[in-house]
């Protein structure tokens, strides 16, 4: 499912709690205001979730390709490139920026866009199920480092379970709406998440930020876009220092070039 194509449904329809002294707009037109209120969260992330139950569901093939283009800002600036997965794991293909497709072989790694897809399907789409689920992985995933290896002790399941969120989230396309809605509502209920207001991405396009806190001088956020809010990716601020993935695209294509 790509959250991409969703585009804005009746949401200013559906009656919400407005915390008391914020704020909030009527529809999915623009960042909301900033607050570490678990309230505004629940607000803005219910949203999303309605967005997200209403689009519609994606048959994908086992001979089509996951298209994804992706750029990396850790300390410096990498190159930005595409990757397409087909989606029986037998080929890959990459681009980087300025570069020419190569085709080969899958690596024999732990993880491909089928395998995600699979992984998806299985994944419960009640918030607190997922929450369950994601706090029992024994392997943790992340989309980037938030706070490892030195997260406290008593964060180390928040942040198990806000990062495999992240993970996920980055394969939208791949994920059954009712399981996208049930991914926003459990952002929701994870302790030390709040909503930036006017927050950007790496590459500084503007969005809604649903922000980690951490610690320290720790927070991690994932930007959504205003409109739709489809994940476009996330950033980490540590030690004064900034790192970041942004996702410039991503869908199912019927052959490596394709875009969506």
């Amino acid at each position: 499912m790509a959250l991409a194509g969703a585009g804005v449904v009746a949401v200013a329809a559906v009656a919400v709690l407005r915390p008391q002294g914020v704020v909030v707009p009527d529809g999915p037109a623009g960042p909301p205001p900033a607050a570490a209120s678990p309230a505004v969260a629940t607000v803005v992330l219910e949203r999303a979730a309605l967005v997200a139950a209403r689009s519609p569901a994606t048959e994908i093939r086992p001979d089509q390709w996951f298209y994804l283009k992706e750029s990396q800002h850790m300390g410096a600036d990498l190159p930005t490139f595409e990757t397409w997965d087909r989606m029986d794991g037998a080929r890959t293909a990459i681009r980087s920026e300025g570069g020419r497709l190569r085709v080969r072989a899958a690596e024999k790694g732990p993880t491909h866009s089928g395998r995600t897809q699979r992984e998806v399907a299985a994944l419960p789409s009640d918030p607190d199920a997922l929450l369950r689920h994601f706090r029992g992985l024994r392997q943790a995933r992340y989309p980037l480092s938030i706070c490892q290896p030195r997260c406290a002790p008593e964060i180390a399941d928040d942040v198990k379970m806000f990062g495999a969120i992240g993970w996920y989230m980055k394969y939208a396309p791949l994920m059954p709406p009712e399981t996208a809605a049930g991914m926003y509502r459990a952002l929701a209920r994870i302790p030390n998440v709040s909503i930036e207001e006017n927050a950007t991405d790496a590459d500084g396009r503007r969005g809604i930020g649903v922000r980690f806190d951490a610690g320290d001088g720790v927070h991690a956020s994932y930007i959504l876009d205003p409109v739709d809010y489809r994940y476009m990716g996330v950033k980490v601020v540590s030690d004064g220092e900034t790192m970041g993935l942004s996702v410039l695209g991503s869908g199912i294509v019927d052959k490596p070039g394709d875009l969506p």
